[in-house]
């Protein structure tokens, strides 16, 4: 019997799975649901149409604390509340279209491998989610677009297998991170394009929540660049994900928030969601009550709280483009925002950063290019504006209260915005000016580096000493660079001593590794050319991983070194690979029965036996071994109790 086919009203589906790095169909995880690409297809097998598959959870529990949680019925409040906005949006082309709900998924399951760090996959099937079938967007969200399209600021790399691997802008290398900043901060022709695909972009979403609010009466309440579409082609917004939106009722111009109190002390869950939206762009009157003894984020003396309002998805608004007009600054300068936004989904940047008036209103754009309109400025302020009395007035003139007005301010700073001059100018002039003396500079540089390469290695281990005596987490990218410089300039004996060292230096500092610091080892191994030493070093590494990092770390480790390195950490590290790729899985099983009598190993097996323990896995080892599922979850259980 066929498990990847879900039976719709008039067509069938399924997953695409020529789609996603790991080529599984994968597209993101939101707070309700886990979305694929899918096909469409008709039951005569004629017309195959792309869509998106978005599997929800029937129900979940939320509530302010573990003994205070109730079941809300997701599929209730989609059928009663979702599907009747979206079909009252289905005449706007510029809002994404619902083709089907499939309330029951019949045979259907696939296992997803998309989760945090430490959690276990999850099993998708007609138990606990229902299939939402949307129309798919050839595009990209508005996130990746500024991000990967515009700025590149990640690459997407082949790995083998059919596989690919996003590499993110801090693991690119030091001369290449260096030219793009270099050529962001002097190309002035290059912002002012960016600025006018920004302007367009906020003049396109203006009108379509213009005609969402105030024609159709709909909050969306959960705006921010990964709910915004850009189609490939044409570049037009589509507004997408309206799970959060609510009407406005006739009698108000508000609607009142239903969720429970929230623990600010602790990190955000699903169970206990610290607002209405998503954090980093909902407007403060979007947060709950604080309780166990946390404090509200927000001075709450004018705040109405839970009162949601065109004001809040204004607020919104600005938060996403102040984002979008950030990206560069942000993602190049802060490695926690850019590991966030580079594997999709995690706001644990503005949670600890921004949850403070000072930070998360009246945000301003000081701290990116100083050539971009100062209008604009004005206008990301106004939109994100610290909340005072009255802010949902019309008469307070300090806040937008319509997007017609909005948009207004848009147009204006668009018209008044300079333009491309292609024509020679006294900045062309004088770029020749420069140019002359650069080239002058590079000659002298070269010299010296003639110079300098005869005695490197001193310089460079001067260098690595130093970062080694004040070092502190924030510096690891500088450790990295400084001890590659002294492999660079090493021979090879030389090399083995500097990764050893630099590996104890981090064993001392903290006896566990986390990510960053497997990062930095791992690209030290590839500067060396022994597969024993390479083996000798992984071991040691799995040993010492912290288990929160373990899956990021593993497959920085097999993406990043070649095949057939010796040692149990290598085989751990690819069988955990595997085993969230559902490859070899029969070869992850043994693997983690061997394992798990190391003392060494013990907690990394459990965690792959874990990995391994989900009933599509086990039914697929079972039947490869020809015994039976039980005996497989009995072993796999085993292992876990240790």
């Amino acid at each position: 019997m066929k498990h990847d086919i879900i039976k719709g009203s008039d067509y069938i589906y399924r997953i695409d799975t020529s789609y996603g790095l790991t080529s599984d169909g994968y597209i993101a995880t939101g707070t309700e649901s886990i979305v694929y690409k899918g096909q469409k297809i008709s039951a005569d097998g004629k017309i195959c149409l792309s869509c998106v598959l978005k599997f929800k959870f029937k129900s979940i529990k939320m509530g302010s604390g573990d003994n205070d949680l109730k079941t809300v019925n997701v599929l209730d409040r989609f059928k009663n509340n979702d599907l009747r906005i979206f079909d009252d949006l289905q005449n706007c082309r510029s809002v994404v279209r619902i083709y089907d709900v499939i309330e029951d998924l019949g045979d259907f399951s696939v296992v997803d491998t998309h989760v945090p760090d430490g959690d276990p996959a999850l099993s998708i099937d007609r138990s606990r989610f229902f299939c939402v079938v949307e129309e798919y967007i050839d595009g990209w969200s508005l996130e990746e677009y500024c991000r990967d399209v515009y700025w590149h600021l990640t690459e997407t790399v082949d790995i083998g297998n059919n596989l690919k691997r996003k590499v993110l802008f801090h693991e690119f290398p030091e001369e290449k991170k260096n030219s793009m900043i270099r050529s962001y901060e002097h190309d002035y022709d290059e912002i002012i394009r960016y600025q006018n695909e920004m302007f367009r972009f906020m003049i396109n979403l203006c009108e379509i929540l213009e005609y969402i609010t105030d024609i159709k009466h709909i909050l969306h309440l959960d705006l921010k660049p990964d709910n915004i579409m850009v189609t490939r082609h044409g570049k037009e917004i589509v507004l997408i994900d309206f799970g959060r939106s609510e009407y406005i009722p006739d009698q108000d111009s508000f609607v009142q928030s239903r969720l429970s109190g929230a623990d600010y002390n602790s990190e955000e869950k699903i169970a206990r969601m610290f607002q209405y939206g998503t954090l980093g762009y909902a407007a403060p009157e979007c947060y709950v009550e604080p309780i166990n003894g946390s404090v509200f984020p927000f001075d709450d003396k004018s705040l109405k709280k839970g009162r949601m309002s065109i004001e809040s998805d204004i607020f919104s608004f600005g938060a996403t483009f102040w984002e979008c007009l950030n990206m560069f600054e942000l993602y190049t300068k802060s490695p926690e925002f850019a590991k966030d936004k580079g594997v999709g989904g995690s706001y644990d940047f503005y949670r600890k950063y921004f949850l403070n008036d000072d930070a998360y209103c009246d945000r301003d754009l000081s701290l990116t290019s100083p050539h971009y309109h100062e209008k604009l400025q004005e206008i990301i302020s106004k939109c994100t504006r610290r909340r005072e009395a009255n802010y949902f007035s019309s008469d307070n003139d300090n806040f937008y209260h319509s997007y017609s007005d909005l948009k207004y301010d848009i147009e204006y700073a668009r018209d008044s915005s300079p333009t491309l001059v292609k024509t020679e100018n006294i900045k062309v002039r004088n770029s020749f000016g420069v140019v002359g003396v650069m080239i002058g500079l590079l000659i002298v540089l070269g010299a010296l580096c003639g110079i300098l390469k005869l005695s490197g290695s001193y310089f460079a281990n001067q260098k690595l000493e130093s970062i080694m005596s004040r070092y502190n987490p924030t510096m690891i990218e500088r450790l990295q660079n400084a001890a590659v410089e002294q492999m660079d300039s090493s021979t090879k004996n030389e090399r083995l001593s500097t990764y050893k060292r630099i590996y104890q230096f981090m064993i001392d500092n903290d006896e566990s590794l986390d990510h960053s610091e497997t990062v930095v080892l791992v690209d030290l191994l590839k500067m060396i050319d022994s597969n024993d030493f390479r083996g000798s070093a992984i071991d040691d590494i799995i040993r010492n991983i912290r288990m929160e990092d373990l899956s990021s770390s593993v497959q920085y480790i097999i993406t990043g070194l070649d095949d057939g390195i010796p040692g149990m950490g290598y085989k751990l590290a690819a069988a955990i690979y595997n085993a969230q790729h559902n490859k070899d899985l029969d070869v992850c099983f043994d693997v983690a029965s061997e394992a798990v009598s190391s003392q060494d190993y013990h907690d990394v097996a459990v965690r792959l036996a874990k990995v391994l323990e989900h009933d599509d896995i086990i039914r697929s080892i079972a039947d490869s071994r020809g015994v039976s599922r039980i005996e497989i979850q009995d072993a796999l259980r085993e292992i876990t109790r240790g």
